[in-house]
Parts: structure tokens; C-alpha cells; sequence
């Protein structure tokens, strides 16, 4: 009786938790694919109701301010990372090639490094990589929280009318082939 009792307590809890928790925990676990099987591959999960992106204003590598609404009118992937993320690091020379294959299509990469110590640490660490396309700096962690970006790395395709679309949990080879032709797809479908 003790085993079904603790059973049946289990599936109690389940359920008051409600179904939202285990659509995340599928969702962020990659197990779940908003796309066709040709995409498996590249984990990312597409919303088919994409909520606002949350608003920002953040120093940047060129000593502006960037904005979420300066990319109003194009397709922005944003990626909250840090120089102390291995998986991180890995994946920014992928980013680098992505931001030059997709440049000329109304695409921008925005990386947001969560260095507490902002340009002092992430500056000597761009230019050691060769990364070019923009970054900014959230030394507080209040935007990637606004994000829920609480794993790292963490991204986001945000389209030209400032909707999340699509969201990845950990590190892709964003210049792979089915990478580039998925979001070549997701670009040239209508909203």
C-alpha cells in the first residue's frame, strides 16, 4: 500500500504543478522541435505565438548604447554568453561565421556578455576571437533576467517586428549548413 500511496502522491504533485512546468522542461531539453524532421538537428525551439521581446538599452564594444528597437526592421539573433562559459566559447567562432554568411540579409548578431567586469575583460577576449558583429554588456545580468537567460549560453531569434520566434538553450554550430538553411526558412516565411 506504502508504494501506490507514494505513487499516487507523486501524480498528485504532477498534476498540481500543472503541464506548464514539463512543456518547458521538454521545450529547453530540445525534445520538443517546432520544425520539420530536415531540422532536428539544430535544437531550436520556434514559437508559434511569438511574445514581445523584452525591451533594452546597453553599452556596447564601440562605447554607444545599443537597443533592442535600433534592430526594428530586420531579424536580430541575440546570445547572452560570458568569457568564463566553455560552451560559450565555443560557439562564438560559429557566430562570427553566421554574422558574416547571413550579413546581407537584414540579420544581425548581438552578442551580450555577462562579465561582470564588462569591456575591461570582454574587449582583449573579442579581439583575440576575431569577432566583429556587436556586443554589449550587461554587467548586472538585468537583461538576460528579463530574458530568462539564466543558463548560458542562451539565444534568441527576435524578427523585424520585435517578437521572440525562435530560442536555443546551450551551444550550436550556428554556421553549420541545416543551421543556415533554417534560418534562411524562418526569415523568408511570412509573419
Amino acid at each position: 500500500m506504502r508504494g501506490s500511496y507514494t505513487w499516487g502522491s507523486r501524480m498528485a504533485v504532477l498534476r498540481k504543478a500543472g503541464v506548464i512546468a514539463l512543456v518547458m522542461v521538454v521545450l529547453w531539453s530540445g525534445a520538443a522541435l517546432a520544425h520539420g524532421p530536415r531540422y532536428h538537428k539544430v535544437r531550436l525551439v520556434r514559437f508559434p505565438r511569438p511574445p514581445p521581446a523584452p525591451e533594452f538599452q546597453l553599452p556596447d564594444d564601440k562605447g554607444g548604447v545599443v537597443a533592442l528597437k535600433d534592430f526594428r526592421g530586420q531579424f536580430l539573433l541575440l546570445n547572452f554568453w560570458a568569457t568564463w562559459c566553455p560552451p560559450c566559447v565555443r560557439e562564438m567562432p560559429s557566430m562570427e561565421r553566421l554574422s558574416k554568411i547571413m550579413g546581407d540579409r537584414s540579420f544581425t548578431v548581438l552578442g551580450i556578455s555577462l562579465d561582470k567586469e564588462g569591456p575591461k575583460k570582454v574587449l582583449p577576449f573579442i579581439k583575440r576571437l576575431g569577432v566583429t558583429f556587436p556586443i554589449a554588456f550587461d554587467t548586472s545580468a538585468k537583461v538576460s533576467g528579463l530574458y530568462g537567460a539564466r543558463d548560458l549560453p542562451s539565444t534568441f531569434l527576435i524578427d523585424p517586428q520585435g517578437r521572440v520566434v525562435a530560442a536555443a538553450k546551450g551551444a550550436r554550430d550556428w554556421a553549420a549548413d541545416d543551421m543556415v538553411a533554417y534560418l534562411k526558412e524562418v526569415i523568408s516565411s511570412k509573419p
